[in-house]
């Protein structure tokens, strides 16, 4: 991407803008989690390098809650979020038991999805977050994975994000059941 393409991906949306929400989904960190802990077929390594994808997952751009000022503390004042949230979770479900039913139990499958979503559920997750980003090492590790997201701030651009959620979801369902 080119200097300019990126400014304008990270160009602030206007008060109008403001009405699409779509965040970088725990299924698309769960499925890439997975893909890696397939990779690896280690359970101890599945779960470090579940972990470390989630912040390479998350350079790539995306939209997320940071696009439209929805963060730990206004978490639960929209019912778009929550039904999306909901969706998401919805969705994880789906996608464990079609992982599961076609790969059997995988510990190192299993173990690579949790590690990939245990970032979000340290750092974002409104009933503790904000009481752990006040105490260390959370406040270092906030700021870390603060500091490893592309978000698209730009609400025009909205679906850059989703199409880079959905192409990673793909690949790695594909990875897992090939």
């Amino acid at each position: 991407m080119t200097r300019s393409q990126v400014q304008i991906l990270n160009r602030p949306p206007e008060n109008n803008e403001r009405k699409l929400f779509f965040k970088m989904q725990l299924t698309a960190h769960a499925a890439v989690g997975a893909a890696v802990g397939v990779a690896t077929g280690n359970p101890v390594l599945a779960f470090f390098a579940g972990f470390i994808s989630h912040h390479i997952v998350d350079a790539i751009p995306h939209t997320d809650g940071g696009s439209y000022e929805v963060g730990v503390e206004n978490f639960a004042r929209d019912k778009r979020i929550i039904t999306i949230v909901g969706f998401d979770l919805a969705l994880l479900i789906l996608l464990s038991f079609l992982l599961s039913e076609n790969r059997g139990y995988n510990l190192p499958m299993i173990l690579g999805a949790f590690g990939a979503i245990l970032p979000d559920l340290i750092d974002n997750m409104p009933f503790w977050s904000p009481k752990l980003r006040k105490i260390f090492p959370f406040n270092y590790y906030h700021l870390f994975h603060e500091k490893m997201h592309f978000t698209i701030l730009n609400s025009k651009y909205f679906w850059v994000g989703i199409l880079t959620q959905i192409i990673m979801i793909a690949a790695s369902i594909w990875f897992v059941l090939k």
